[in-house]
């Protein structure tokens, strides 16, 4: 299943960014196509990670940060950069969603009084 999280990470960031731009509706599609042939063992029949990887390695050299999309050309690395921020993502996720179950369970004001701490 860590294969399939380099996808996962590209299917949640082009759901988040196609609220605020339209023409990143287009890659959700390739990315879940690309996802469920990696979670079948085949290898991407569109080839949208490979697409991709080229994509943000080209961005960073265009955004005079050369070092970095070189670093992030190598599949491999860029692999392992996608699977540790979708980690990390997943962390932060669950630690805040334990904060709002928290918050709703007991809040900080109830009635006229506001308790800090």
């Amino acid at each position: 299943m860590i294969f399939c999280i380099p996808c996962l990470v590209l299917i949640s960031y082009f759901a988040i960014a196609s609220i605020f731009v339209p023409k990143y509706r287009l890659y959700i599609k390739e990315a879940w196509q690309c996802f469920l042939d990696k979670l079948r063992g085949k290898k991407c029949s569109i080839s949208f990670d490979n697409r991709m990887r080229l994509a943000v390695s080209m961005w960073f050299a265009e955004k005079n940060m050369p070092r970095i999309g070189k670093f992030l050309h190598d599949e491999r690395n860029f692999k392992i950069t996608l699977t540790m921020v979708g980690v990390v993502f997943t962390v932060i996720s669950i630690f805040l969603f334990i904060v709002l179950l928290e918050y709703l369970a007991h809040p900080p004001c109830e009635g006229d009084v506001c308790s800090i701490g």
